[in-house]
């Protein structure tokens, strides 16, 4: 790649990038991240901020929690006149036996945009992750970014996947749900019949959750399969690790045609894993969403994770919104160009 030998030899660049240091950079990472994405940051956001700034007044607690609750480890930051203006962190993980790495929490002051910092950022860790043996580098860019889609495009990132996450409306204080568009109950949809998932439905279960949620994208999220599976296996781990789920199946005339699982969180969110054919209908996604929110607590906020585009009416007409969409690109390492 010419630009990342360009920038090898590009003293300006190089005087003002450096390693991140955690002992020494998180707070001001926090509060960079914090400015930057001031308008976008839901409570989640805020909580992993929060996360952050506890971790860089308590240094013991890197040893603890740090890996589990994403706190940044490594990366680079851009420094002008003693001031951190730029930040870029790399998260690592494994899938097949090859090591990835994505790319994250990438923010330029508002007042130096504009200014090749997010390129130079990502160009070093680029540099940095080849040299490691990297097998490839992911990121993900807001589905309104065209800016920042267009800047990895010329770094040679290509897109691999669209998501969007969508929420439920909490119910409000008087009892009523706070969308407006209500409970589904729609007509052709009445043949489909809702029961507790059965142990028989988890191998096609599986399958469809591993095309819906390929490793590559599921990592990042709190999608865990050995606790979705039944069984002795499947109680143990969500014993050992404190997993709380619920699951449905959808029939129709004697076929399964979709299963939800509902997992509790202790974050703002809890989480739905739906899984149905990919390529075939979706009537299965509003009976099955439309049972969980009968069925768990109408104060909390469900959230679900899906391949854009897809189910969109059927999702939004048991009163889920989108949260956000998601375009996930990956750079390929291995290759000597």
């Amino acid at each position: 790649m010419t630009a990342v030998s360009e920038l090898i030899t590009n003293p300006t660049q190089a005087a003002h990038i450096r390693p991140f240091d955690p002992r020494r950079d998180l707070n001001r990472v926090a509060d960079l991240v914090e400015l930057c994405f001031a308008e976008t940051l839901d409570q989640e956001g805020r909580s992993y901020l929060r996360h952050m700034r506890h971790a860089a007044r308590n240094p013991g607690y890197f040893s603890m929690v740090s890996l589990r609750a994403r706190i940044p480890l490594s990366g680079f930051v851009w420094e002008e006149d003693g001031r951190l203006v730029g930040n870029l962190t790399l998260i690592p993980y494994v899938s097949l036996r090859h090591s990835y790495y994505l790319i994250a929490n990438v923010a330029v002051h508002p007042n130096y945009r504009r200014q090749g910092i997010a390129r130079g950022l990502t160009l070093s860790a680029l540099e940095h992750l080849r040299r490691r043996g990297a097998h490839a580098a992911w990121l993900h860019v807001r589905g309104e970014n065209n800016a920042a889609t267009e800047l990895y495009h010329t770094l040679g990132f290509v897109e691999r996947a669209s998501r969007t996450t969508w929420h439920s409306a909490p119910e409000a204080e008087d009892g009523k749900a706070a969308h407006p568009g209500g409970m589904h109950t729609g007509g052709a949809d009445m043949a489909v019949n809702v029961l507790a998932r059965r142990a028989r439905d988890w191998p096609v279960q599986r399958i469809w959750l591993k095309r819906l949620y390929p490793s590559v994208i599921a990592w990042q999220l709190p999608l865990r399969i050995p606790a979705i599976q039944p069984g002795v296996w499947g109680f143990f781990y969500r014993m050992f690790n404190d997993l709380h789920l619920r699951q449905w199946s959808a029939w129709r005339d004697g076929r399964l045609i979709g299963v939800v699982a509902w997992q509790s969180s202790p974050g703002y969110t809890d989480h739905l894993w739906l899984a149905l054919d990919p390529d075939g209908d979706e009537t299965a996604v509003a009976p099955l969403l439309s049972t969980v929110r009968r069925r768990t607590s109408p104060r909390r906020t469900l959230s679900l994770d899906y391949p854009s585009g897809k189910a969109v009416h059927e999702i939004q007409s048991v009163g889920f919104s989108e949260h956000q969409t998601l375009i996930w690109m990956a750079l390929d390492l291995t290759s000597n160009v």
